[in-house]
């Protein structure tokens, strides 16, 4: 009975996951191994105090995520058209945000101001 109990636990557990994750426009810091992540348009590396990408094209819907390979913590302060802000983003971690709508998304590390980067988001066909 209690491994009843604990299946439909985990099984709660997954729906929600799934439904945070398919959200219109979400962000989310993990682990960069985890396998429960929206489909990633594009992956923007962080080592060696750089954006490996800088200049990332994507259509409006898609998501980007930055692994932090670096060995110190980095953050993504974005300016307009909106203001977001990823969290510090730990060694070995990493962040997903999906840009929902077209424009332009410049971005630096606070933590490392010479550090900038810009999603560019196209309308969706």
């Amino acid at each position: 009975m209690k491994r009843h109990i604990l299946f439909l636990f985990a099984a709660l557990l997954a729906v929600a996951t799934i439904t945070f994750a398919s959200t219109a426009c979400s962000s989310k810091t993990t682990t960069a191994s985890e396998e429960d992540t929206p489909a990633i348009a594009m992956t923007v590396h962080v080592k060696d105090g750089e954006f490996d990408t800088r200049d990332i094209d994507i259509e409006a819907g898609g998501s980007v995520m930055w692994i932090n390979d670096d060995v110190a913590s980095h953050d993504l302060q974005f300016l307009a058209p909106n203001k977001l802000y990823s969290g510090v983003i730990k060694p070995g971690k990493a962040w997903i945000h999906t840009f929902a709508a077209a424009g332009t998304y410049d971005y630096y590390c606070d933590f490392h101001n010479t550090m900038k980067g810009v999603v560019v988001v196209r309308p969706a066909p």
